[in-house]
């Protein structure tokens, strides 16, 4: 997976955290972002990983609207590539995160984690 990605997108500010639960609605307009506990410098592909599972996955209907929106800042990544391989990263991350921050307080989503690392390793 990590060979057939393409030149990062970046180096820039991720948040690596966007659910739901960390963003901010107003209606029908994003009005703001909170949680920056994980973010650092990286490239923009990891943080479609979250979007991608707890948004589109859920509410498909919420895709299209999203790219026509990040189209008007910048050009939309080929998700289709740089989604595999950064579903696993973040899984792999979020496991580590599950045993720093304690297993069983956190096994629903230790659990999820692994179920996504199972899919990308049968990739």
């Amino acid at each position: 997976m990590f060979s057939a990605l393409p030149d990062p997108d970046g180096p820039c500010f991720v948040h690596m955290d966007f659910r739901p639960g960390n963003i901010l609605v107003n209606g029908n307009r994003v009005t703001g972002i909170i949680d920056f506990e994980s973010a650092r410098g990286g490239s923009s592909e990891i943080d479609f990983t979250k979007i991608n599972r707890y948004i589109w996955e859920v509410n498909p209907r919420t895709k299209s609207p999203y790219f026509e929106g990040y189209q008007t800042i910048r050009n939309m990544l080929n998700l289709e590539i740089v989604l595999p391989f950064y579903n696993f990263y973040d899984a792999f991350g979020a496991v580590v995160w599950c045993k720093n921050r304690g297993v069983e307080r956190n096994q629903s989503f230790l659990q999820e984690s692994i179920e996504v690392l199972k899919k990308s390793v049968s990739y």
